[in-house]
């Protein structure tokens, strides 16, 4: 309304100005017009108003209609113009204004067509570089957490809810002590929020009722004008990695161990047949005899060693699967085994069906895990106990249970039995015999052929162990 009335007063000015000079113009060069002449001798008023009144009308209604004629070629664009602005600061960047035919709006429009075009490219950048920092967040497996200068999550990833047991399903925006169950985390955040100084700390807590080991890495983030402007923490879980660290450290310590013990004896006896050489031979074929003893221990040590290391390594051309019976496999070890309990006096029971049990397995891997358990249930039964292999299928599995009246094993060893050298009661073991390594092969064997093991153990009551392999399809 405005540029209406603006336009409509500037149309009458110069529509006036050019009918005044108009006049002017005509009297001027009209006959009778001497400017040095007599007022009595000019034209009569009566008679030449009229004419001026009526150009004047004229005038006027020519800057009326003119005015209208521009408001309207200017408003349509305008307006547009307005509503395409309002839109784009809604977030709908892909707005552009149809041209017109008013060349007066035409360079703003495509002025502003061009400026939408531009900040739209500059959106899709920014919103592809945004989803691609979030997809390299969303599949680490530290934990990441970044907070504002007030402490209000900016992004928190998958690992991070994880790790910190974030129950809320979409945190951004939240105060970071409302969703974090993990004092120490806030107190590490606080402080960099306070000084702007960057911090690595150890943290231990508890997760499940089990100590979690965390290494958090805090540090500042600051704006253009390097301003504090919040916090980011990188939380990395160190459990598994110290755990492993712990179960290598234990693992040299027991291979050293167990090899030092039989090379120990091997030289101490060998050296006393060289010194000694008026021994009767009675002592010499002893001591020959423990010789072998501790050779056959170091070779077996070293075999179990090497059969680990093939089964740890994957090395899948190692393992021949084919389509093999479970029962007869077994079957020939209970006759191998059979020798050791006559000897320590304990009955050796087997049940297995009569049908074919077939499972795809590797001979000799299947081999030693019914082996082993054989002569650990052996070992650690007392004289007068008993040992039973049995074998049975259910659904699409093949189950094998090696149960015996040991002295058992307590619940808090039942979870580490499987690892390498562990040893419930070390001094019992070594008297036993073993190289400590039985269970972990039958583990890594039993999952290398598509199978678990577990175990049920009642401290003086007995054991049983649980093998499950997958059974072959029928052919």
């Amino acid at each position: 309304m405005r540029i209406f009335i603006s336009g409509l007063f500037w149309s009458i000015f110069v529509g006036v100005l050019s009918v005044f000079c108009l006049a002017m113009l005509v009297l001027m060069l009209s006959p009778g017009f001497n400017p040095s002449a007599d007022p009595a001798d000019l034209p009569d008023p009566d008679k030449w108003w009229v004419p001026f009144a009526w150009l004047m009308l004229s005038a006027f209604v020519t800057a009326f209609f003119a005015t209208r004629s521009l408001r309207g070629r200017l408003r349509t664009p305008l307006r547009s113009l307005t509503q395409a602005a309002n839109s784009l600061a809604e977030g709908n960047y892909d707005e552009q204004v149809s041209p017109y035919s008013a060349q007066e709006a035409a360079p703003l429009v495509r002025a502003f067509n061009s400026m939408a075009d531009k900040l739209n490219e500059r959106i899709e950048v920014l919103s592809r570089e945004e989803n691609k920092v979030r997809t390299i967040l969303a599949g680490m497996v530290e934990g990441v957490v970044a907070v504002d200068s007030y402490a209000k999550i900016l992004h928190m990833n998958k690992a991070a809810c994880e790790i910190l047991n974030v129950s809320v399903d979409d945190p951004e925006g939240w105060h970071i002590y409302d969703v974090i169950e993990v004092e120490e985390v806030g107190e590490l955040l606080r402080q960099t929020l306070r000084d702007g100084v960057e911090r690595v700390e150890e943290l231990k807590i508890l997760k499940d009722d089990q100590e979690q080991v965390l290494e958090a890495r805090a540090s500042p983030l600051r704006g253009r004008d390097g301003e504090l402007a919040g916090g980011l923490v990188v939380l990395d879980d160190l459990t598994q990695l110290q755990r492993l660290e712990r179960v290598r450290t234990d693992f040299v310590a027991n291979v050293s161990h167990e090899l030092k013990t039989p090379v120990t004896a091997i030289s101490g006896l060998v050296e006393t047949l060289i010194e000694s050489e008026e021994m009767d031979e009675e002592t010499r074929s002893r001591f020959l005899g423990k010789i072998q003893n501790q050779s056959l221990r170091l070779s077996s040590l070293v075999a179990d060693l090497l059969a680990l290391s093939r089964v740890e390594a994957r090395d899948e051309q190692q393992l021949e699967l084919r389509r093999m019976d479970l029962k007869l496999t077994a079957m020939d070890s209970v006759r191998r085994a059979m020798v050791a309990a006559e000897e320590k006096g304990i009955q050796l029971h087997s049940q297995v069906p009569e049908d074919a049990v077939n499972v795809n397995g590797d001979e000799e891997a299947l081999r030693q895990v019914v082996d082993n358990l054989l002569d650990n249930a052996i070992k650690y039964t007392q004289g007068g106990g008993g040992v039973s292999l049995s074998i049975e299928v259910e659904g699409d599995s093949a189950i094998l249970l090696v149960k015996d009246s040991g002295i058992g094993i307590e619940a808090e060893h039942q979870e580490r039995i499987f690892e390498r050298f562990y040893r419930v009661d070390k001094a019992r073991s070594r008297e036993v015999g073993g190289t400590g390594l039985g269970l972990s092969i039958v583990k890594h064997f039993t999952a290398s052929m598509g199978g678990s093991v577990g175990v049920e153990s009642e401290p003086g009551v007995g054991t049983v162990f649980r093998v499950q392999l997958p059974l072959a399809a029928e052919v």
